[in-house]
């Protein structure tokens, strides 16, 4: 089965589509009538059910192709006359992110460039880290039925903020009151970790720091509140080489992975490919700035001489 990735008013998609079914099954998803489609998407698989009952499962899935994935209308103006200052801000980086595009060509972008191997959202990343870590169950899901019980989290794929500055933090939810007419990212809720542990990743050497697991779903909270404060720890051999095996399969030079302590060993949450690092080794006792500005100059002196 193809897996097409679009929407309803492609033209070109419309075009293709009976060439792509004279070869072979087609399965389209237009993200414009996403409340139409119905899907759940767990560490397992995938299953999607469009409008006329279809189901594209992952297993059946031999290609994946991405046509034009654009709502209609393509953007939202707010207020409804448009929004200057948007227009002025998307323009503006628009401009640096081609001089980074730029650099990345000409082998000089540091640290921080695209993976070589696609780009790591949360999804697989999960996958990913299942080879090397437990990873707790999870689920996303819309118009389909809850695979998780009790206790589950909601999280977000992205920062988007709801509203008036806003972002949906880690918060504990009722699996039996979840409104699935929304699109949802569901995780099981790790009950028994003693701590959060953060590990920078900077070309292959690891920087590790825990917090203890307070009250709160989302510990972050409290080290921001002054309620806790994060501190150098320890990994194990095994627990380093995972990490490093790990994430030399993104093929990135740099990230910033999160996880939990639990009984069993580290259980894994995200990696975030340019994260906040610097307030764990604030006056670089551990080395941290040195080894991010050593690995800039070695890509510098690679370039001037």
């Amino acid at each position: 089965m193809i897996l097409l990735l679009t929407s309803s008013h492609d033209v070109t998609t419309d075009i293709l589509m009976p060439y792509l079914r004279e070869r072979g099954e087609v399965f389209r998803f237009n993200i414009d009538l996403w409340q139409q489609y119905s899907w759940s998407i767990w560490n397992g698989g995938y299953e999607i059910t469009d409008p006329s009952g279809r189901i594209c499962r992952e297993k059946e899935v031999g290609a994946v192709y991405e046509r034009k994935v654009v709502f209609n209308p393509p953007y939202i103006d707010t207020p409804a006359g448009g929004c200057p200052e948007a227009w002025l801000r998307n323009e503006v980086m628009l401009i640096w992110s081609s001089i980074k595009d730029l650099a990345f060509h000409y082998g000089k972008l540091a640290l921080i460039h695209p993976s070589p191997y696609g780009t790591w959202y949360k999804m697989r990343q999960m996958r990913l880290a299942a080879e090397y870590f437990t990873v707790p169950d999870w689920q996303m899901l819309h118009s389909a039925k809850i695979r998780l019980s009790a206790p589950v989290v909601c999280k977000t794929n992205g920062v988007q903020p709801m509203g008036n500055g806003k972002i949906l933090a880690v918060n504990k939810v009722d699996p039996n009151t979840v409104d699935v007419t929304y699109p949802w990212f569901l995780q099981q809720q790790v009950t028994d970790a003693t701590h959060d542990v953060t590990v920078a990743y900077i070309a292959g050497k690891l920087f590790a720091s825990e917090i203890k697991r307070v009250s709160t779903v989302d510990s972050r909270i409290a080290a921001v509140n002054g309620h806790a404060e994060w501190q150098p720890c320890e990994l194990s051999d095994e627990e380093q080489q995972k990490i490093i095996a790990m994430m030399k399969a993104t093929g990135l030079s740099f990230s910033r992975l999160d996880f939990m302590r639990t009984p069993n060993g580290l259980c894994f949450l995200e990696f975030n490919p340019n994260g906040q690092f610097a307030w764990l080794d604030i006056k670089n006792e551990r080395g941290m700035i040195t080894a991010i500005c050593d690995e800039i100059m070695r890509v510098h002196n690679q370039h001037i001489s």
